[in-house]
């Protein structure tokens, strides 16, 4: 047996011997020479793998294990046993993925009995599937064991049951790297559903803003467990509108498992009185409404907004991006714009991100009365977009069409946002002498190109200078020639003001422009977020 292993080792295995319970004993389950077992080993705590898990873990020549899971386990094993740690740590260099399937096609290929230790269960987030695959493509016998999932254990530990009758009957499991899609933000706005975020830690502050922007309740319990089932395990509540804060205060890190529900409250399993749960189990007998009124129309407000003292929401449309850094950025702008005004806001997109601007304005405002010239409006469009175009023009301009819903400019241009620039370029570096050119995407709408025109000329005035002016796309010049003509004038030094708002493709085409200098885009600017308010503003006539 290894250092460190003893049979009164708290959570550790007994070794084999005469107990009946003995899990040896109780499993009669094979790993033959050449084969392949992926075990799921729990959610840490070494005797919460199965009897089946342990069984074969005893019978391994080769133990290819995690990072996360029961990794102690390996040290109860015989010396003969040989370790293969290929645990993925975040932030730093790890195994690939296929590079693991071959250790595992190899060990088998050698005679040897391969046991790969997984932390939680194989399959869930745990890519075994794609070992299985890659073992049988090879010819090599596999067979799975089921783990105890952290998804359930996880919450478990820190006394969030996931289901509770006559509050959760329902369980939504996210792999919460990225954004969340359609079904995980209609789990999070069901009151009868328990959803686990899995790896999300890290990603909590985006999640949030995307949870609040489509419609979730920022009051909706959430609770945090991190190093479930384990002695430093630590366990933090609030709600979506707190718990961000409170993460950071505790300096809750992974690994940690993310509940959000009615379950997760504070308190939940130890009330002050014995509470009615209902007589049945299904979601008939919910004590807590089903749903959130994300939808007017599924509220008996047949308006939405056009409810007497409710203010119309503000839909903020930006231009969809696969960089998740421009996400983060548009999406907390409508946050730090929601602080700026007293109505709810929703995001919207135009091309590749969800949700579309015709299907956030057709959830939030129904058709409109033509007949009446004083219709109430349930929804105000703010493009998150710097000039006219096609997408004001035609993707919004449509989506407001017909509906109690009105579209307002965009937000160029403005002085604020020139004075947003001028900071960028000071924290660039800008020195006196050097020439400014400023970079705009670019678009074939005469309106818009006279728009961006105008937004220069508000810069070159709080720079007092002339300021250049190209393109990234869609309109001439190009970026990379103006900053090519300057040069050839006797520019000293090039530098571009990114008349962006966030980070993405066009941004890395403005640091391939030839300048000396590439100042970072309008970003999550207090100033930004006032002209969105401000927008809004006006066409509710505040």
């Amino acid at each position: 047996m290894r250092a460190g292993g003893s049979d009164t080792t708290p959570g550790s295995p007994a070794r084999p011997g005469s107990d009946p319970l003995d899990a040896c004993a109780l499993s009669t389950t094979r790993l033959e020479p050449g084969a392949v077992a992926l075990v799921g080993g729990g959610p840490g705590a070494l005797d919460l793998i199965t009897v089946r898990g342990l069984a074969l873990l005893r019978q391994a020549d080769v133990v290819v294990v995690d990072r996360l899971g029961p990794a102690g386990l390996t040290e109860l094993l015989d010396e003969h046993v040989e370790i293969i740690p290929v645990g993925k740590t975040p932030g730093v260099p790890s195994i690939p993925q296929a590079e693991i399937e071959q250790v595992l096609v190899e060990q088998a290929r050698a005679g040897k009995r391969v046991v790969r230790l997984k932390g939680g269960d194989p399959f869930l987030l745990g890519r075994g599937g794609e070992e299985v695959l890659a073992c049988r493509a090879a010819g090599i016998d596999v067979q799975v064991v089921p783990g105890v999932s952290s998804s359930i254990a996880g919450p478990a530990a820190g006394d969030v049951p996931v289901t509770h009758r006559g509050t959760a009957v329902a369980l939504h499991v996210v792999n919460a790297h990225g954004d969340l899609g359609p079904a995980d933000l209609a789990a999070l706005r069901d009151a009868g559903t328990t959803t686990v975020l899995m790896m999300g830690v890290e990603w909590l502050p985006r999640l949030v803003a995307q949870a609040t922007l489509n419609g979730v309740d920022p009051a909706t319990p959430v609770a945090v467990v991190q190093s479930a089932t384990m002695p430093e395990q630590r366990c933090v509540r609030g709600t979506l509108a707190t718990i961000v804060e409170t993460v950071e205060r505790e300096q809750i890190t992974s690994p940690a498992v993310i509940a959000v529900g009615g379950t997760a409250a504070e308190g939940f399993l130890a009330p002050p009185e014995p509470q009615e749960t209902g007589r049945g189990a299904g979601r008939d007998n919910l004590t807590a409404p089903q749903e959130q009124a994300e939808h007017p129309f599924s509220a008996g407000d047949a308006q939405g907004g056009d409810a007497p003292g409710r203010s119309p929401m503000l839909i903020g449309c930006a231009h969809g991006t696969r960089f998740r850094a421009g996400r983060d950025v548009i999406r907390q702008l409508l946050v730090m714009a929601a602080e700026l005004v007293d109505a709810p806001v929703r995001e919207s997109f135009v091309d590749i991100q969800a949700p579309a601007i015709e299907d956030a304005v057709a959830a939030h405002a129904g058709p409109s009365d033509t007949t009446r010239l004083d219709a109430p409006v349930s929804a105000v469009v703010v493009p998150v977009l710097l000039s006219t175009g096609y997408h004001v023009r035609k993707d919004i301009g449509g989506a407001v069409a017909g509906r109690t819903a009105v579209a307002t400019a965009p937000l160029g241009p403005d002085e604020r946002l020139a004075t947003v620039m001028v900071e960028r370029l000071r924290e660039a570096g800008l020195s006196k002498g050097d020439t400014v050119v400023m970079a705009a995407a670019g678009t074939s709408d005469p309106d818009g190109v006279a728009m961006v025109e105008q937004m220069r000329d508000l810069l070159a005035g709080a720079l007092e200078t002339e300021v250049g002016l190209g393109y990234v796309a869609a309109s001439a010049p190009d970026v990379a020639t103006v900053v090519r003509q300057a040069r050839q004038a006797g520019a000293e030094r090039v530098v571009v003001a990114s008349y962006m708002l966030a980070p993405g493709h066009f941004q890395k085409k403005l640091e391939a422009s030839g300048a000396d200098v590439v100042a970072r885009p309008l970003g999550t600017h207090p100033l930004v977020a006032e002209v969105i308010a401000d927008r809004y503003r006006a066409a509710v006539g505040d």
